[in-house]
């Protein structure tokens, strides 16, 4: 698609540790085999997220998850010409973070300073 418009944007979003375990970091099943296998998946989801998959795509940014941004993180999308956005960034010391120190862009679910979690 970017071959035909270098101005599209095309992203890929992650969130590590998705297959395995829930967004509250609770294991996902409970069956020991199921959590492995899928602890497996996620590595190799990871490695090819990194390593294959967003040239093959021939993205222009990666969504991530705030909790796993770091300035490591935006360098290493940086090298290879990728912008990191960060979601969902609601809280307003956290945008200032994400703004100030990272220079990254994020999602928020308001434009106001804080924002209430949405259960």
């Amino acid at each position: 698609m970017r071959q035909a418009d270098r101005e599209i944007v095309t992203a890929l979003t992650h969130r590590p540790w998705s297959l395995s375990h829930q967004i509250n970091g609770m294991p996902r099943f409970n069956s020991i085999w199921k959590h492995y296998w899928l602890v497996l998946m996620d590595i190799i989801l990871d490695w090819s997220l990194h390593n294959v998959l967003w040239n093959l795509c021939g993205i222009s940014a990666f969504l991530i998850q705030k909790d796993f941004v770091s300035v490591e993180y935006v360098r290493y999308w940086e090298a290879r010409g990728i912008d990191v956005v960060a979601w969902t960034v609601n809280n307003a010391v956290e945008k200032t973070y994400f703004e100030k120190l990272l220079h990254c862009n994020y999602i928020t679910d308001s434009l106001l300073q804080d924002c209430e979690p949405q259960a």
